[in-house]
C-alpha cells in the first residue's frame, strides 16, 4: 500500500493499492479505469493470458459464488453441459434484482460460514467466518474509523475534457454554466487531450438520466451543473 499522491492536497491520509492485477477484459483496460489509476498513482499489472494462478483469489470465489447461486432461476452455470433444459424461460431478474440477490447472499451466506483460510493463532484448527473474524477483531482492537475523503467517489467517475465556451460548456448535446467555471480563455494548468481543456467528472448512471449532472476537479474548485435546474458551482 501506499499514500496518496504527494501532489494531491487530500484533507485528510488516505492510502491505496500499489498495483491492481487486472484481467484483458475490455473494461478492465479501458481509459476510464487507467485514468483513475494514473490519477491516484497505482500502477496497472495485466495477468497473464489463459494463467488462472496469477489471480487465485477472485476465481476462487467466482466458484465459490457460481456454486452457491445453483438455485436462481436462469442460472446457466459455465458451459452446455451444466444448465437446466430451457433457463431462458425463468431468466427474468434484471442487473439491479441480481446484484441484490448476491449481495444478500454475500451477507447471510458467505461471510457466516467458516473459511479454511481464516485463521486465529491462538486456536489452532478453529475454523471462523468472516463474520465472526470481524466480530473478533472488533472485541479486541476496537473500532477503527478509516479516514475518508467526502470528494474522492468524484475520482471514479468519467472524465470528458471540454474547453469553456461563452455559454458554459457542451457534453452530450447538454449545455451547462455556472459561476464556478473558469472564464472563457483562461488557461487550462492540465495536460489535456484537447486544447485548452478542463476535466469534468461525468456520472452517466445518476438519477436524473444520463450526463444530468457534471462537476469540473479544478485546482480548488468544485463545480456541479444540472440541466434540470441552473447549476450550481462552488
Amino acid at each position: 500500500m501506499s499514500k496518496a499522491p504527494p501532489d494531491r492536497a487530500w484533507p485528510r491520509r488516505l492510502w491505496f493499492p500499489e498495483t491492481l492485477v487486472v484481467d484483458h477484459g475490455k473494461v478492465y483496460v479501458s481509459e476510464h479505469l487507467t485514468s483513475v489509476c494514473r490519477r491516484m498513482g497505482i500502477s496497472i499489472q495485466p495477468a497473464r493470458l489463459r494463467t488462472g494462478r496469477d489471480k487465485g483469489p477472485v476465481e476462487r470465489y467466482f466458484r465459490t459464488l457460481r456454486e452457491g447461486l445453483l438455485q436462481v432461476p436462469g442460472y446457466k452455470g459455465p458451459d452446455i453441459h451444466s444448465r437446466g433444459e430451457s433457463p431462458e424461460d425463468d431468466a427474468f431478474f434484471f442487473l439491479d434484482e441480481l446484484e441484490a440477490i448476491i449481495r444478500e447472499w454475500t451477507a447471510a451466506v458467505y461471510h457466516c460460514r467458516p473459511h479454511s483460510s481464516l485463521l486465529d493463532p491462538g486456536f489452532p484448527g478453529l475454523r471462523v467466518s468472516p463474520a465472526k473474524m470481524f466480530e473478533h477483531g472488533i472485541a479486541r482492537a476496537g473500532h477503527i474509523e478509516v479516514p475518508r475523503d467526502r470528494d474522492l467517489a468524484f475520482e471514479f467517475l468519467q472524465t470528458k475534457w471540454r474547453t469553456v465556451q461563452h455559454y458554459g460548456v457542451e457534453i452530450g448535446r447538454r449545455r451547462y454554466s455556472g459561476p464556478g467555471l473558469p472564464e472563457p480563455g483562461v488557461r487550462s494548468p492540465y495536460d489535456s487531450p484537447v486544447k485548452n481543456g478542463w476535466p469534468f467528472q461525468v456520472d452517466p448512471d445518476d438519477s436524473l438520466g444520463s450526463t444530468s449532472a457534471i462537476r469540473l476537479l479544478g485546482p480548488g474548485t468544485r463545480c456541479s451543473g444540472n440541466t434540470r435546474r441552473r447549476p450550481r458551482c462552488r
